[in-house]
């Protein structure tokens, strides 16, 4: 049985329910993380969330820097990839004697929940990035109040809010993610894209193919769609090819693509062809045999 049809299968009824909150560390340990009592009632919610959830998600789709799913989908993501999550369950698969009860401190500006499902041997991770209202800023601009015999009345309680929902699953080496902004958010993953450009524009491999690169890493800049795009670029590698620059040229001649070389057949990049360039790095540009017609797609999935 795969991972994904476990982590859909597993007894979420029976299953004990942890509640850990986390906020982000600059040490080397990435994230700090405390423990949070909860009652029976509040943990029950919070399996009925999961159950619901999981069951929704009929169709697991395989993980890419610009892949994207639907409702009824997630996207599969090996463990081993993802450093910020490893770090993240380091701090909570802590022994329950060394586990430290949260404060009321800890869960003002958590940066997000985790919900630890275990049974037997299974342990499934859910994690939540935080509403801004668990933010302090927020938070001070707020009344807590409650409704109760017909009367609204304010209560010094703080109050904290918990999604009906999660932004993504973690089951033995598999991570499933239901919203992969949430997800690169909290991981901290648009960090790594930013390190993979970075890598890349001191590639000789990769600049000795334009006349210039800076006009790209002006266009790439912080956009995180852009960052994965360059990643995705990276592990394509299609520019290592032999003769790259030489069919290019031949397609763009031959197709109008609109791109400029120089003497030696290098790429010149302008404003008004780098969306272009960048399609053909990701081999996204496409031929249809049967119209005739190219398409610029968000994906090249081979068949």
């Amino acid at each position: 049985m795969t991972d994904f049809a476990e982590w859909r299968s597993l007894n979420y009824d029976a299953a004990t329910v942890q509640l850990w909150v986390f906020k982000k560390s600059t040490s080397e340990a990435k994230f700090k993380a405390w423990h949070v009592r909860t009652d029976d009632a509040i943990e029950q919610l919070f399996r009925d969330t999961v159950k619901r959830e999981v069951a929704a998600t009929t169709e697991e789709i395989a993980y890419s820097p610009i892949s994207q799913n639907n409702e009824s989908s997630c996207l599969t993501h090996a463990l081993a990839e993802s450093v910020g999550l490893i770090a993240l369950l380091n701090q909570v698969d802590v022994p329950e004697a060394e586990n430290v009860d949260a404060e009321l401190r800890h869960l003002k500006g958590a940066a997000g929940y985790l919900v630890k499902f275990q049974h037997g041997e299974q342990v499934v991770y859910a994690i939540r990035r935080t509403a801004p209202t668990w933010k302090p800023k927020v938070r001070n601009s707020l009344i807590n109040a409650i409704f109760h015999n017909g009367e609204l009345s304010a209560t010094p309680e703080e109050t904290f809010s918990f999604d009906s929902f999660f932004d993504f699953y973690c089951f033995n080496e598999t991570i499933f993610v239901k919203a992969k902004r949430a997800y690169e958010s909290t991981m901290s993953e648009k960090k790594v894209y930013q390190r993979s450009f970075e890598d890349l524009s001191v590639d000789p491999n990769f600049t000795s193919i334009f006349v210039d690169i800076q006009p790209l890493k002006d266009y790439v800049g912080s956009n995180a769609m852009q960052l994965r795009r360059i990643t995705v670029i990276q592990q394509k590698a299609l520019y290592q090819r032999a003769g790259f620059t030489g069919k290019v040229k031949t397609v763009n001649d031959a197709r109008n693509f609109g791109l400029n070389f120089d003497a030696e057949g290098k790429i010149i990049v302008c404003p008004n062809t780098v969306k272009t360039i960048m399609q053909v790095l990701l081999d996204h540009r496409l031929l249809s045999e049967i119209t005739d017609t190219i398409y610029d797609v968000p994906g090249a999935e081979v068949v």
